[in-house]
């Protein structure tokens, strides 16, 4: 049995009783978010040191006096999740009572649309295409969602980019390039709402493995395709919120690629042998004509993406300290992505400081990363486990010599020391060694760079990946007329 369960069209237009479990730091971030027909009773906190307070003029309690509040749902406000849903069942709440913060907002939240108009119309010659996202956001997964728009619109179909939420700066981009941009609070979820308007697509492309609830419900009414990116630590929470999905069933109606091998491993492991392509994806030539290389006397390292453990830039800091001074004394390195107040950024911060001279740049725009890349001399990968790195994947189509982890799916692009270089995963003593050869063989980089920037045209040109996006989805269609 699938186990969300939500009210009526009725019951979610009156004021809805809710409980919040977890008064921390998550719900600081979404309390902006709660909609105004939610009337909030109580909170709920496993904190002895919060217990008896008001938090916004509403008392905090322990989870044990939950059944006097009078609540309709209780909705889980902490990225401990499970643990709390866990806890309130002991308590004797009922399950279909308890709402993860994601469905109680798509409840909240259902037939609501923003449409941010690109240039183009659902009148065009070509295919109608829905490309379905996590929240657009200078990441990974949104930012190959937007180039496979863009692939698919440069081919002549009418795209559409939809998101539970966006940043306004990557939907100014988006709907610059002449792309639709429809933000939906109900997504990852669809209800009959939504199934109403993702009616008139011809075909759809649902991208990342937490957007399973769209891929499955959406393939009984329109051809789906479901692109997995993820590494192994994404799959236990997703599949843990969606009993009952992905069964069989759910499966054979949809077409399902993965973007490397490495992803199509880690989809395995919980769905054996459903994938039988990988789809790479392709990325926009941003690279000058005259790209201004760095001619100074440092030489710029650069780890693009946010800070967290599985990235391993505790591993690449860990690697440069074991350089000597002499040999690391006109090396930089930038930092450009989120880093947080948290344990590991910290630690991250203190090795960066003991090492070489670094800068951290934060999340920047893609016209700001344009012009940082002229600068760069090396992009690394130290990844403990990724399965594609669009960092260097860029790296590539900007001519950057490269060096990437085993582990991630761009290592089969690479040929230790012709396009760039491999370390072994988790190693520092590797990495550090790709290091040393970098710093004493300067003269070779432009050669290495230039084959790296043969890759990119060969395997992550917009046109190639068009090519294969088209096929795929004509696939996917063919598939599904057949059933």
């Amino acid at each position: 049995m699938r186990q969300e369960s939500g009210p009526t069209g009725a019951e979610r237009r009156r004021d809805m009783k809710i409980v919040l479990f977890g008064a921390g730091k998550f719900y600081q971030f979404i309390k902006h978010k709660i909609p105004s027909q939610a009337d909030v009773v109580a909170f709920l906190d496993n904190a002895p040191q919060l217990q008896g307070r008001y938090l916004d003029g509403i008392r905090i309690i322990p989870p044990g006096e939950v059944h006097g509040t009078g609540y309709e749902k209780i909705v889980l406000t902490s990225a401990r999740e499970q643990e709390m849903k866990s806890q309130l069942m002991e308590l004797g709440v009922e399950e279909k009572d308890i709402w993860y913060w994601e469905f109680f907002l798509s409840e909240m939240n259902r037939g609501t649309l923003k449409l941010f108009c690109g240039n183009s119309s659902m009148g065009g010659r070509g295919k109608r295409i829905l490309v379905i996202s996590m929240k657009l956001e200078y990441s990974g997964g949104p930012v190959v969602s937007l180039y496979a728009a863009k692939a698919l619109q440069d081919r002549g179909n009418t795209v559409t980019l939809a998101a539970p939420d966006g940043d306004r700066n990557f939907i100014r981009e988006a709907t610059e390039g002449g792309i639709n941009v429809v933000v939906c609070p109900a997504l990852p979820y669809v209800h009959e709402e939504e199934l109403l308007w993702i009616r008139q697509f011809d075909v759809v492309l649902v991208n990342v493995f937490p957007m399973i609830f769209c891929a499955c419900d959406i393939s009984k009414i329109r051809p789906v395709m479901w692109w997995i990116h993820e590494p192994s630590e994404a799959y236990g929470k997703t599949l843990g919120r969606f009993r009952g999905y992905g069964c069989n069933e759910d499966l054979k109606r949809i077409h399902i690629c993965a973007v490397s091998g490495v992803a199509r491993e880690n989809f395995h492991t919980y769905f054996p042998g459903m994938i039988e392509k990988t789809l790479p994806y392709g990325i926009p030539d941003e690279r000058d004509e005259s790209p201004g290389e760095n001619t100074s006397e440092n030489l710029i390292f650069a780890i693009v993406g946010a800070v967290r453990p599985r990235k391993g830039q505790d591993i690449f800091f860990e690697a440069m300290s074991r350089l000597g001074v002499e040999e690391k004394k006109n090396v930089r390195c930038w930092m450009i992505g989120a880093i947080w107040e948290d344990a590991y950024g910290n630690r991250v911060r203190e090795q960066a400081c003991n090492t070489v001279p670094v800068k951290f740049w934060g999340t920047l725009p893609r016209k700001e990363m344009r012009k940082l890349y002229k600068s760069v001399n090396v992009v690394v990968c130290p990844s403990r486990e990724e399965p594609m790195s669009l960092a260097i994947t860029e790296g590539m189509m900007h001519g950057k010599v490269c060096i990437v982890s085993d582990s991630a799916g761009m290592a089969e692009y690479v040929a230790d020391g012709e396009n760039g270089l491999i370390c072994k995963t988790g190693n520092a003593a590797d990495l550090s060694e790709k290091l040393r050869w970098v710093i004493k063989n300067r003269g070779k980089l432009q050669e290495m760079g230039m084959k790296a920037r043969q890759t990119y045209e060969e395997f992550f040109s917009m046109d190639a990946f068009g090519k294969r996006l088209e096929t795929a989805l004509q696939d996917t269609m063919e598939t599904y007329q057949k059933r």
